[in-house]
């Protein structure tokens, strides 16, 4: 299996070496990820500048490179000009979820989006922090290479990615898999408007966290009753979801 990981939390980001070395003892890896954090950018690419990439060690012997562009740069370079094409993207771990509206912002479910419109399927891999804030990558490389050997991505339904978010929680604690839809939990945001010395405004983003779901089959919900929430998203989001095709294809995640 041929297998293509970016990021939006950066070349030396742990979640983005802890997959690569889960994946790397059955599948050939290539990496090529944002030469620093891009968290947040969402689909933006890169037009007035080139894109430079810099080869990188990573343990394993991973193929890996920096590039100086966004995450959706980054699967456009792999596919489109400088990979052969993978049996499948993926993108994460990235340290923190993706969940409702948040996607919107997402620079790791953009590039997910990005890999489904170059005709790849691609996974979205993000995970929540534990209760005493750390993350346990572990936990989520475990998740990743679960759903890679349970699917069979050549029967993918075309134009549809996977947005997994995966608890903070040890292994034996996760209670499963669980298809899952868009929740409606969202931070409150907010600006802290300030003056600094030079009598200049600025503005520092905040917010407070609004749980807002009762659906057992939310997004948020699910992930915080320590199931894998996996959610299927058409890669250009406007078009409808292919339910029934996306429930036949993944009938093995959920299905001991």
């Amino acid at each position: 299996m041929r297998i293509i990981i970016t990021n939006d939390d950066g070349i030396k980001a742990p979640g983005l070496a802890a997959l690569a070395a889960e994946l790397v003892p059955f599948a050939e890896v290539t990496v090529l990820a944002p030469e620093r954090e891009r968290s947040a950018i969402s689909h933006a690419i890169t037009l007035r500048e080139p894109i430079i990439l810099k080869k990188q060690e990573m343990p394993g012997g991973v193929k890996a490179y920096a590039a100086s562009g966004t995450p959706a740069d980054c699967m456009k370079v792999a596919l489109l000009s400088f990979c052969d094409m993978p049996d499948v993207a993926l993108v994460g771990l990235n340290a923190g979820t993706n969940l409702s509206t948040d996607i919107v912002y997402s620079g790791t479910v953009a590039a997910a989006s990005e890999a489904c419109m170059l005709g790849v399927p691609a996974l979205a891999l993000s995970l929540d922090a534990s209760e005493d804030g750390e993350f346990r990558f572990d936990t989520g490389a475990r998740a990743a290479r679960e759903i890679i050997e349970k699917l069979d991505f050549s029967k993918a339904p075309e134009g549809l990615f996977l947005n997994v978010n995966i608890p903070g929680v040890p292994w034996e604690e996760v209670k499963g898999y669980r298809l899952t839809k868009l929740g409606k939990t969202k931070f409150h945001e907010r600006y802290i408007h300030r003056v600094d010395p030079s009598g200049n405004d600025y503005f520092w983003i905040s917010g407070v966290l609004l749980p807002d779901d009762e659906d057992p089959a939310s997004d948020y919900l699910s992930l915080k009753q320590n199931f894998i929430s996996v959610t299927p998203i058409m890669g250009n989001f406007a078009s409808p979801l292919k339910e029934e095709e996306a429930k036949e294809w993944l009938r093995g995640l959920f299905e001991e």
